[in-house]
């Protein structure tokens, strides 16, 4: 094999030289189609270790030319040596199993490749890509591999190795298209003068893969990341439609405690100031008047019920501020025709946080039912109402100077299973502390948000927490 240098130089010898030349050529076509039938299997050549020259049908200047071939390592075979040996004019670059293993750039050198680390049973792709500059070109390849149980696998450059087409993608792996691709042409056998160099490549190791390289670990990552996704976009539009209906919800609240407010409350007033009137135009003793008495009574009752009401669906008394001002309120209303003496505790700073609704009602009404307690059964003379915040929880404290009672003895009344009904409802705790002749003490403690509010359970009824009554 020679390249257009050499050929030029063949040329300045005289015309001797060329007609050799050319005879040389003619006898090694004619030994082709000799010595080697189309179809048959080339051994390796015992001293080179390589098959015949190879190449494509058509041979012109500046051509790649692609050879891929299949071989296969019988099942449960062991590996024990394995090399091949390789060189092409001009250039070449060789890959196992679609991983890069070499590259070579004259032919007079044949470069051998330990490739036993990267042969394990099964089927296995040669891929080669060999350029040829000008004139002549040719690929020259032999492997042989050694198992443990005797067996040797010979591959040689031969007509068995196919040209895969130049507009192929990723013709270097494993494919099935490599069966209906035209097959290389031996173009003649190794001269008996060919005497390369051998040159032994570093061992080829096996491409490390990192675990986040590998197609199982990428394909799962692109799973978790759409699961992420489509979880977030869920959760946001369940946000979104969450958000949207408590603004409705709250402007539908302040309607109905408007509505309360200005109608009901003032037709109740306008009530209590017609008995009023009609019962000062009455005899003191009369029926009539006690009756109205009691009618303007009731609608006094009715009239702090509605304001409590009113100030319970009120949003805009949604805060914490603005629970402990209103039990204040209602308890010095509570105990101003009372002997007993009510003092309040509660924290300067307390923060406009929103308090739930549930919340506000379940403590309001168990504050309530507290309140009545002291004044009908403990005989007090002096209470105290404490209002604070820890951390995420309003604690309110009600203390009395009465008789005081032992909370383990069975009571006929409802006061204490109603206010820690109240308490859980509303998702805290109650305390009560007490003994004879000690006073009462009444610890209610609970979060400022319902529970699960801006949770992930909110979104899934089959995780969903017990949430208080609302």
């Amino acid at each position: 094999m020679v390249d257009r240098t050499r050929k030029g130089v063949a040329r300045a010898t005289g015309f001797q030289g060329a007609a050799r030349t050319i005879f040389a050529r003619l006898a090694g076509v004619v030994a082709a189609f000799l010595l080697v039938p189309a179809g048959a299997e080339v051994p390796l050549h015992p001293k080179v270790g390589v098959g015949d020259w190879i190449w494509a049908e058509q041979t012109h200047d500046r051509q790649e030319c692609r050879f891929v071939r299949v071989f296969e390592i019988p099942r449960g075979a062991q590996v024990t040596s394995a090399w091949l040996r390789m060189t092409a004019d001009n250039s070449y670059q060789l890959f196992l199993d679609g991983q890069p293993v070499g590259r070579g750039g004259d032919w007079r050198v044949l470069i051998e490749y330990d490739v036993k680390l990267l042969l394990t049973p099964g089927e296995h792709v040669l891929a080669v890509s060999a350029l040829n500059d000008f004139d002549v070109a040719g690929l020259l390849f032999g492997m042989r591999v050694e198992m443990s149980d005797g067996r040797v696998m010979e591959v040689a450059s031969d007509d068995s190795w196919k040209i895969a087409p130049n507009d192929v993608g990723k013709w270097q792996k494993k494919t099935r298209g490599w069966e209906q691709w035209s097959a290389a042409k031996v173009l003649y056998p190794i001269s008996p003068n060919y005497r390369p160099q051998v040159y032994q490549a570093p061992v080829s190791q096996p491409l490390e893969i990192e675990f986040w390289q590998r197609k199982g670990f990428q394909i799962a990552l692109s799973l978790v990341a759409l699961a992420s996704v489509a979880t977030g976009l869920f959760l946001g539009s369940r946000l979104f439609l969450k958000s949207r209906m408590e603004k409705v919800v709250r402007r539908e609240r302040e309607r109905i405690a408007v509505d309360l407010h200005d109608d009901l409350g003032g037709g109740l007033t306008q009530l209590v100031l017609i008995g009023e009137t009609s019962r000062r135009e009455l005899p003191p003793d009369s029926q009539m008047a006690e009756a109205l008495g009691r009618l303007c009574d009731q609608s006094r009752g009715l009239l702090r019920g509605m304001n409590e009401t009113v100030w319970l669906i009120n949003s805009q008394r949604d805060t914490i501020r603005d629970f402990a001002s209103y039990v204040a309120k209602y308890a010095e209303s509570f105990f101003q025709n009372s002997p007993v003496r009510c003092h309040f505790d509660l924290e300067d700073d307390l923060p406009p946080l929103p308090c739930d609704l549930g919340i506000r009602r379940n403590l309001f009404l168990a504050v309530k039912e507290a309140l009545n307690n002291i004044l009908r059964h403990s005989g007090a003379s002096a209470a105290e109402i404490v209002i604070h915040r820890l951390r995420n929880e309003l604690v309110v404290t009600i203390r009395d100077n009465g008789r005081g009672f032992d909370p383990s003895e069975e009571r006929d009344g409802n006061g204490l299973r109603n206010m820690a009904k109240r308490a859980r409802e509303a998702g805290g705790d109650f305390k009560v502390v007490s003994g004879p002749g000690e006073g009462c003490t009444m610890e209610f403690r609970v979060p400022l948000f319902a529970p699960a509010r801006f949770g992930i359970a909110r979104f899934f009824p089959w995780n969903r927490k017990r949430r208080p009554a609302e």
